[in-house]
């Protein structure tokens, strides 16, 4: 297999790296919160996209942190 193939995860896998419940992971998948594949009717996740989804969401959400409301 060529190294410059990524291994992609199902939803289990995904919900123990994330340690959140699969049913949060269909939600977001239903509101497209996160990057899938469908294959047939199976889910897929490149976990390469997944963490840079998660980076992205932390560091908005640290920026987030310093507003206050008025």
């Amino acid at each position: 297999m060529p190294s410059d193939l990524v291994q992609l995860i199902d939803i289990d896998e995904l919900s123990v790296r994330l340690k959140v419940a699969k049913g949060t992971l269909y939600n977001w998948v239903y509101l497209r919160r996160i990057p899938h594949l469908k294959v047939g009717r199976c889910l897929r996740f490149n976990p390469n996209d997944v963490d840079r989804m998660v980076r992205e969401m932390s560091s908005l959400e640290r920026a987030d942190r310093g507003r206050r409301s008025t």
